[in-house]
């Protein structure tokens, strides 16, 4: 709930327009007249952006509201959000939908308007030779816990389309399931210092993790787990099945 994919067209914006090179600016843009927030890329190479509108309502141009989702910052304070997951073709404009008042505008301490800022988008890629294996991969999931539904595949539409993350898997499962390692290896790396969650773009690199290093050479990394929950550290060896942390 809460995000809104809008890769090159959606049926409930304002719209997409062509841009001069010279016309506009690549960034964002509100128009007090209309009060519709656009997203410009005047770029010469395709663009995408992740924009979020906290504590604020966003209509699409049947004025029917975008549905909203929860979030939750890194001091543990939930609230709702709308997140817009942007991909724009060169020179041109996506109007995204009505706000009433600019979002861009700070009152005191306390924003409503959160926005990376347009990146190229570039075409996935593989590395010229991969490790050989034997046999492919499974994911061990525990039974107890499932059925599990598979949320976004590779290079799926909300956050596996670039390059860093186009060949991740993602899998609805409740809080504290736990996480079996995918085989034999070595720790690499933990990270669990993140209590923020939910859609707000500013949550989309901060992510709590562990690393492992298969014998075969690939690298697995387990991505929103639980934190504190990881029961291993940097450099400790792990077979396949063993519980790593939890979701």
């Amino acid at each position: 709930r809460g995000c809104v994919i809008v890769h090159r067209s959606h049926p409930a914006i304002f719209g997409i327009l062509p841009v001069g090179e010279d016309e506009a600016d690549t960034g964002f843009q509100w128009d007090p007249e209309s009060k519709v927030f656009t997203v410009v890329n005047g770029n010469s190479f395709p663009s995408f952006t992740y924009v979020t509108f906290s504590r604020t309502q966003v209509s699409g141009r049947d004025e029917t509201l975008f549905e909203a989702g929860s979030t939750r910052s890194e001091t543990g304070e939930e609230y709702m959000a709308t997140t817009f997951v942007v991909v724009a073709d060169p020179h041109t404009a996506v109007r995204l939908g009505r706000v009433q008042v600019d979002p861009t505008v700070r009152k005191g301490r306390q924003s409503n308007f959160f926005a990376i800022e347009l990146e190229q988008l570039h075409p996935p890629s593989l590395p010229g030779r991969l490790p050989e294996v034997d046999e492919g991969f499974c994911f061990p999931l525990p039974s107890l816990q499932g059925p599990y539904l598979c949320t976004q595949g590779v290079g799926g539409h909300l956050t596996h389309f670039f390059p860093e993350s186009y060949h991740a898997i993602d899998f609805r499962c409740d809080q504290h399931t736990p996480v079996l390692c995918l085989g034999d290896g070595i720790v690499k790396e933990v990270a669990e210092s993140h209590k923020c969650g939910g859609i707000h773009a500013a949550n989309l690199a901060c992510w709590n993790s562990v690393t492992v290093i298969l014998e075969s050479g690939y690298v697995v990394d387990y991505l929103h787990t639980l934190p504190g929950s990881a029961k291993f550290r940097a450099g400790d060896l792990v077979r396949r099945g063993q519980v790593l942390c939890e979701s």
